[in-house]
C-alpha cells in the first residue's frame, strides 16, 4: 500500500477549540487494506490500531496556544474506498482547545522534521473578524480574507518541524 496524496483542513473557532480532519489517499493493488477491514472484526482491529498510531504521533508534538500547550487528541478515525478497493483512504477526526485572548494570539507546533513522501495540502480556516497576521510554515502559503492560511506540500520537500501562526482575534 503506497500513499498518494494528504489533506488536512483545521477549522478553529470562537471557543479556541481547533478541529483537524485529515484525509489520506492510498494505492493498494494487492488489496492489502481492504481485506484485512473485509469483516467487521478486523475492520475494529485495523481502525483501533490506525487510530493507536495517529494519536501516539500526536503525543510526540508539543502544540502550543499562547505558550500554553494543549494535548490533540484523535477523536474519529475511518477506513473507506474510493471507487475500487484498490484506492483507499483513512480519515481522521482530531481536536484540540487553547485560551484565545483579545489581540495578538499564537499557535506554535514542534515536530520531527521529515521528508514529504506525497503531496498534500492543509487549509487552516480562522472564524469570522480574526486576522492572521503572520505564519511560518516552512513553505510559501495563501492567505485569503486574511483569515484563511492554504498550504501545499509536494513530495520531497523537508518539513523544518516548526510551525507558528500568528493571528489577531477581535
Amino acid at each position: 500500500m503506497k500513499p498518494r496524496y494528504g489533506y488536512g483542513f483545521f477549522s478553529i473557532d470562537l471557543t479556541g477549540e481547533f478541529r483537524q480532519k485529515i484525509l489520506f489517499f492510498y494505492w493498494d493493488p494487492d488489496e492489502e487494506l481492504y481485506r484485512s477491514v473485509s469483516n467487521p472484526s478486523g475492520r475494529k482491529l485495523e481502525l483501533e490500531a490506525m487510530k493507536n498510531n495517529m494519536q501516539s504521533f500526536l503525543d510526540s508534538e508539543r502544540i502550543l496556544i499562547n505558550g500554553g500547550e494543549v494535548r490533540a487528541k484523535v477523536v474519529y478515525a475511518d477506513i473507506g474506498f474510493l471507487s475500487s478497493v484498490k484506492r483507499p483512504y483513512v480519515e481522521f477526526l482530531i481536536t484540540f482547545r487553547g485560551s484565545f485572548m483579545r489581540g495578538v494570539n499564537r499557535y506554535e507546533n514542534y515536530y520531527e522534521r521529515e521528508r514529504v513522501e506525497y503531496d498534500y495540502r492543509v487549509v487552516w480556516v480562522f472564524p469570522e473578524g480574526f486576522k492572521v497576521l503572520r505564519a511560518e510554515l516552512g513553505f510559501p502559503y495563501n492567505l485569503v480574507d486574511d483569515r484563511i492560511v492554504v498550504l501545499d506540500l509536494k513530495k520531497g520537500s523537508e518539513v523544518p518541524g516548526y510551525e507558528l501562526i500568528e493571528f489577531l482575534a477581535p
